[in-house]
């Protein structure tokens, strides 16, 4: 198990208060705790898995363990939110920034594709950008072109609105003329039905905690999503189509 051995300091920006974390394998993290609700954490750690497996670019992640010490030691506020138990973990990725919408042109169509069929399969409303702005949760790491997707822990969206994630995803207008390409919607079909087969391991691996305050929450319904997931794996998803 990856163990947090030191708190850096808070990132620059996000609502779950991530923090920049030194962990006991030597590399830097950003670890998010309870503020992002134990139903964000395991979101969080199921999409990641799916994004890997569907093949996007997404940075290392783990699960790891932080000390209540720590927390406790900290010379700072933020710190007291994150507590001590089990924490999700994004390794991090030097040399990278938020991505811009003048930069979305140069990342690779297919590649923009795949991230938006993506997060309307998981139903995901928290990656937007307009010329006006937005939230991508997308890195750019200009010296190597190299887009990274981030940020899973509001996928399964309960109140998903169909046009909104339409009018600001921020790869809507790559799916132009693609409506009706039949190759391309077998291959997506193919490769999300591949994508679910890692949903098991993923889910045993998500700590008993976690598992026990959702049980009594009742704030994530893991078995609705995956149902409707294999629901649109098997074509559903194409009704969502604008």
């Amino acid at each position: 198990m990856l163990e947090i051995v030191e708190l850096i300091r808070p990132a620059d920006q996000g609502r779950t208060t991530p923090f920049l974390c030194n962990a006991s394998d030597g590399n830097a993290y950003y670890v998010k705790g309870y503020p992002a609700t134990v139903a964000g954490l395991m979101k969080e750690w199921l999409g990641a898995n799916l994004a890997l497996a569907f093949g996007l670019p997404v940075p290392p992640f783990k699960i790891a363990f932080l000390d209540t010490r720590l927390t406790d030691n900290y010379d700072g506020e933020a710190a007291s939110e994150l507590k001590g138990g089990y924490v999700f973990a994004s390794k991090q990725v030097s040399s990278v920034t938020e991505l811009k919408f003048e930069t979305v042109k140069k990342i690779d169509a297919q590649l923009k594709l795949s991230v938006l069929i993506f997060d309307l399969w998981v139903e995901n409303q928290d990656r937007t950008l307009t010329e006006k702005g937005g939230n991508p949760n997308l890195l750019w790491k200009t010296d190597e072109s190299g887009l990274y997707v981030i940020d899973h822990n509001l996928i399964f969206d309960d109140e998903f609105n169909k046009a909104d994630f339409w009018s600001t995803h921020p790869f809507k207008s790559v799916l132009i003329n693609k409506q009706d390409d039949a190759v391309e919607i077998l291959d997506f079909e193919a490769k999300m039905k591949k994508t679910l087969a890692c949903w098991q391991s993923a889910w045993s691996k998500i700590p008993p905690e976690w598992i026990e305050i959702n049980d009594e929450t009742q704030c994530f319904d893991p078995e609705k999503h995956l149902q409707r997931l294999s629901n649109e794996a098997n074509g559903e998803i194409w009704l969502k189509l604008p």
